[in-house]
């Protein structure tokens, strides 16, 4: 595929929070503003709406698709260890459950369910497919996607408040004196969230982007920076314009 990572499209999408709602159709939208009314009084336990959200999107993707978690021979090179594939009219997602760093799978669960939804379904971001039936997705796709997925498994309201719930340890003498308070803040959501530590580093410096209060604690990075990261961390190598 001849494609290019757009530094504008990426850097408009980061100033928006990288909220899923922008590359979803209006169906899912609903669904998403229905889900997260029917929880508002469990808001005080924020950390259930990501897994709430996520396991009925899940549902609702194996409704319509065959999904296979399997050690993939050839996986891709580029972006998570997801395949999605068309086979007589039906869908096919292969997730790559190989044994790797603790939480990796379960990430990689999230990012088909994101891409399923904002490229198969949503009509936004348009995969192509080939002759095989292999349904093949942009480095920039696959960046936009990862930001909408890392948006959903830490929204600003979970960020903020696991923040100043571990400032109250602190200022109780609750935390490891001999750790950085920015490393407890990060472990303490990675446990909340249960998926790799550097997502959630990730997840900060894009969220720097679109909320003053994070700035106060991560400094924000150009975007030449950022999508020099997502190259790196995943492997793209789409030339940027």
């Amino acid at each position: 595929m001849a494609n290019v990572i757009h530094r504008e499209r990426i850097e408009k999408f980061l100033k928006k929070g990288g909220d899923i709602a922008l590359i979803i159709s209006s169906k899912e939208k609903n669904e998403l503003r229905r889900l997260v009314f029917a929880n508002k009084t469990n808001w005080t336990k924020i950390s259930t709406l990501p897994e709430t959200v996520y396991k009925t999107f899940d549902m609702k993707m194996k409704e319509d698709c065959f999904v296979t978690e399997m050690k993939i021979p050839n996986p891709p090179s580029a972006g998570p260890y997801v395949i999605f594939e068309r086979r007589n009219d039906k869908i096919n997602i292969l997730i790559d459950n190989r044994k790797s760093a603790k939480g990796v799978v379960q990430y990689r669960r999230y990012m088909a369910v994101v891409a399923y939804f904002a490229g198969i379904c949503g009509g936004i971001l348009t995969p192509e497919e080939d002759e095989s039936g292999r349904i093949n997705f942009s480095d920039e796709d696959w960046i936009l996607i990862s930001i909408a997925a890392r948006y959903c498994l830490m929204p600003p309201k979970l960020i903020k408040k696991v923040y100043l719930l571990t400032k109250m340890y602190a200022e109780e003498g609750n935390l490891d004196k001999d750790k950085p308070f920015l490393q407890s803040f990060v472990e303490n959501v990675t446990f909340q969230t249960k998926i790799p530590e550097w997502a959630v580093w990730l997840r900060l410096r894009e969220l720097a982007y679109s909320e003053e209060e994070v700035r106060e604690f991560i400094s924000i990075r150009s975007v030449d920076e950022m999508i020099e990261e997502y190259k790196e961390k995943f492997g793209y190598t789409d030339e940027v314009v």
